[in-house]
Formats: C-alpha cells, structure tokens, sequence
C-alpha cells in the first residue's frame, strides 16, 4: 500500500478522502513542520499533501526515493521548484478551482474596510468616544463610478470583475493571455488596482517605484495573490508620500509581518494574515481536492 504524508493539521476531509486508498500519516499539529522533517517526508513517502509553509526547493526533492506526487493545498506553487519536481519524475498539484470565491469576496471585505473606516470607527465605539451622530466623522468614498482596475484575468479576476460591476465600477483587465488593455494604460486610468496573478519571475516587484509612478489616480492597491508581486519598499514609500492612498494586503512581502512593522502601522494600509481563502466552505473543498489530486494520479 502507498505512503502519504500530510505535513500539516488540515480540515479532516483530506485524511478521510486519502484513508480510503492509502496508509496516511498525518502532522497533527497546526505549525510547518521543520526542513529536517521535510527532508525525511521526500525521502519515505509515495506521496506528500503540502502546505504553502513547506518549501521543496532542488536540495530538498533531490532527496527523493520513492515520492511520485506533490499535492500542494493552495493555488500557487512558488513554494515548490515546479521544474526540478518535473524533471526528477514528481507531479506537482494544486487547488486552483475552488478559491475563486472566497478570494473574491475577501478582495472587496478588504477594500472596503479600508474606504470606508470600518476598523477605525470599530475602535472608535470600543474606546467609547461614540457621543451621538456626527455628519463628520469617518467619511470615506464610494465606489459607484470609479475605475477598477484587474491585474490577472484568471478565475479569480473574472468574479472579483462580476462584484465590481455589481458595485457600479468601471471594470478594465490587464491578462498577458487573454484581450484588455495594458499595464500602462490601466495604471493610467484605475482609481483601484486589483492584483491576482501567479508569481513568476515576470510578476515579481511588478508592482516597483517605475510602476507606481505610472499610477495618475492615486490609487488604492488591494493585493490577493502573492506578497512578492508587490516590492514592499516602494510600496511604503508610496504610501508615505501620497502617491497611492491606499493598500489592502491579504499577503506580504515578506510573510508573515510582525506587529511593528511599518506597514502594519501605517494608517492607510490593512494587512491580514494571508486569509483570503479562509472560510469553512473554501478550506474543506481545498483538503478534498488536494487529497483528490493523489488519488487521481494513481488510478
């Protein structure tokens, strides 16, 4: 019977699914589990179900007997040296279908929390400053009949594009395989710039001083796909001098931030701890595709 190794304490569909078919050895623990553990997983098992944590990197898989399949529990796959796996006979998965929506939403949660004050005026009551109404106080913008602009036109782009248009926004695209308009062009003209696109050496710092630069609207910067998109240093920059007035970062650069880190302090940025998939529904349909991407490769 073939080995899988589940590296991390996930949702229990995944050891169930897996169970079925093969001996499962599961980490019940809710922390990565170290490189050493690592090395010894690529080593024993037929099949590993990773997390974004676990990084495969060529010294790791070159230790590899008998491992056959990656499984990986997210949509990226920057954490594993995809074309070393490949080449050393190891298929690589992920779970690209069924974050669509929760991503999404988290995308719009985040931007608007930040347009209209939601943590702020929270705080605000908890402080017990809340006197009575006030037409002053927390004013923030509306969304209706401004630009939005989509950086990646996957399936993560396309619904965030169907809630824009639910808000009354102008939706533009920027996707190197699919018809938009290009990066300079909306730059040029998005009140708010939405990224989802895969890291890749292409994508990484797309997001730099030369890009920003480009930016005429000052635009609020919401980022769901991965924090190495965006350079951070040019970010806090930008935020600091004005040249965007805004930024809602689900990930960072690096991951994860510490609490005194400038931009977890910065009055115009939300930072959350890369949860942008983080609901009970999404989470549950990601350990059972992945454990249904072992399966599948040995039928």
């Amino acid at each position: 019977m073939k080995t899988v190794f589940i590296t991390r304490k996930l949702p229990i569909i995944a050891e169930q699914t897996l169970a079925k078919r093969f001996k499962v050895v599961a980490n019940k623990e809710n922390k990565p589990i170290s490189h050493k553990q690592l090395l010894n997983a690529v080593s024993k098992y037929d099949a590993i179900l990773s997390t974004v944590s676990d990084k495969f990197t060529a010294d790791v898989i070159a230790k590899k007997k008998n491992l056959q399949v990656i499984s990986n529990y997210a949509v990226g796959l920057n954490n594993i040296d995809v074309p070393f796996a490949q080449k050393n006979g190891i298929a690589v998965y992920n779970t690209p279908d069924v974050v669509t929506e929760s991503t999404a939403d988290m995308t719009f949660a985040l931007l608007l929390s930040l347009i209209r004050k939601i943590e702020d005026a929270r705080h605000f009551v908890k402080k017990n400053k809340w006197s009575g109404w006030d037409p002053e106080i927390f004013l923030g913008e509306e969304l209706c009949g401004k630009t939005f602009g989509i950086i990646g036109f996957g399936r993560v782009g396309q619904a965030v594009a169907k809630r824009a248009v639910g808000f009354g926004l102008r939706v533009i695209y920027c996707d190197k395989t699919k018809e938009g308009v290009d990066l300079k062009t909306l730059l040029e003209q998005s009140d708010y710039i939405s990224i989802h696109v895969p890291l890749q050496n292409d994508t990484r710092h797309l997001i730099n001083k030369k890009s920003i630069g480009e930016m005429k609207k000052k635009p609020v910067i919401i980022n769901m796909a991965r924090g190495e998109v965006v350079d951070s240093a040019s970010l806090i920059s930008a935020l600091r001098d004005g040249s965007i007035r805004g930024a809602c970062l689900d990930v960072t650069e690096p991951e994860p931030l510490k609490g005194d880190d400038r931009l977890v302090n910065m009055k115009n940025c939300i930072v959350v701890p890369h949860i942008g998939t983080a609901t009970v529904e999404c989470r549950n349909a990601m350990a059972k595709l992945a454990a249904e991407n072992i399966i599948n490769h040995f039928v």
